[in-house]
């Protein structure tokens, strides 16, 4: 067969042919004018079209999760007169081209569990299963979420690991830390419950604004009693996140906090490092499997200065991988766009760092410990 079609970048002008092709395609989940609009302009994200003699028939999606070097395949259409001739895989090939353009480890998709034919070819096209998503479609179906290896150069064997979604905005260090802990204990249970007393025993009561965060020495005892050997490494003496604090009583409620949580460390076995990684020590921690627990910067991520702590799920020759538990309320992101997601190694130390005075910290869980 040959193809006389062309692929562009969709434009306002095909805007009417891209509906058409949505409501032809889809009975549920479609995409609205709004939101084919949206993903027409610039942004994290690529909408290809196929079009022969002026006339559209085929799209696909791409989006981008900004600061990573992961894609997803939101969504791929061919008009049903046009189906059958190969048009799906020459859409797939082109997005494929513009993940690995943008040097993108991964491609991932999600696939209504009951679209055997769609699975047959993603999994006839190297796309391996790697997940399931209960009652995802509007239909209460079930998806399948579908991963293929885009650099191939990149030899990727990190497992699964677990992932929680933390359920409010200040407990990312929770959510964070009972991944790792599930990662060394399977029977732990992740719960809203615990999630929230971990916040409890580890907040330092006031941040920058609203409900505290968790300070790096709260969450390593926090792990401790959880019965947990950890070692800490932090580049500063000072009480974490002071800098972004302006009100004097809140200085002192945190530094309070602070002095507290470092006389009950020394009362421990915790490993209390202040230091500052070099990049050749950096990688050798990240690179140990040892769960670790890192807070980072989400400028490059969302264009907010704010901390944040992220699981570390493995770590490469060029990429770290992380689980975000913080998903953002964009409604065209999933889990899928917050697991495992790789990191270039160069930006991902840059985003390693928080504040003016550029605070670094790792919590590692080394292994259980006797509890007495």
């Amino acid at each position: 067969m040959k193809n006389t079609c062309q692929i562009k970048i969709a434009k306002s002008s095909h805007l009417d042919q891209l509906l058409n092709i949505e409501t032809s395609c889809f009975q549920i989940d479609r995409l609205s004018k709004r939101s084919f609009r949206r993903f027409i302009k610039p942004g994290a994200h690529q909408l290809i079209v196929l079009i022969e003699n002026q006339i559209v028939f085929g799209y696909a999606l791409i989006l981008y999760r900004a600061g990573t070097n992961l894609a997803r395949l939101y969504s791929i259409a061919v008009l049903p007169e046009y189906q059958g001739r190969g048009y799906s895989k020459l859409l797939l090939n082109r997005v494929e081209e513009l993940a690995g353009d943008k040097h993108c480890v991964f491609l991932r998709l999600e696939v209504d569990v009951n679209n055997i034919s769609a699975i047959s070819l993603y999994k006839k096209y190297a796309y391996s299963v790697i997940g399931r998503i209960p009652h995802y479609y509007e239909n209460g179906a079930d998806a399948i979420r579908m991963e293929k290896h885009i650099q191939l150069s990149v030899a990727n064997k990190h497992s699964v690991k677990p992932y929680y979604q933390q359920t409010t905005d200040f407990t990312c260090g929770p959510a964070s830390l009972m991944m790792a802990i599930k990662s060394l204990k399977p029977d732990y249970k992740m719960t809203r419950q615990e999630e929230l007393q971990i916040w409890r025993e580890s907040t330092t009561i006031f941040m920058t604004a609203g409900h505290g965060g968790c300070s790096p020495h709260g969450l390593a005892l926090s792990a401790w009693r959880k019965g947990f050997n950890v070692t800490l490494h932090i580049n500063q003496h000072d009480a974490p996140f002071l800098d972004g604090v302006r009100s004097s009583e809140k200085k002192t409620v945190i530094q309070l906090v602070h002095d507290d949580f470092v006389s009950q460390i020394k009362q421990t076995k915790i490993k209390l490092k202040v230091d500052d990684l070099q990049v050749d020590e950096l990688d050798l921690l990240l690179r140990s499997g040892m769960p670790i627990l890192v807070l980072i910067s989400t400028w490059r991520l969302n264009r907010n200065k704010s901390p944040h702590w992220v699981y570390v799920t493995g770590s490469d020759d060029h990429y770290v991988y992380i689980n975000d538990p913080d998903i953002d309320e964009d409604v065209h992101l999933t889990q899928t766009d917050y697991i495992q997601v790789p990191i270039d190694k160069i930006i991902f130390r840059e985003m390693a760092q928080f504040g003016q005075k550029k605070l670094r910290c790792l919590l590692i869980l080394t292994g259980a410990r006797d509890v007495d």
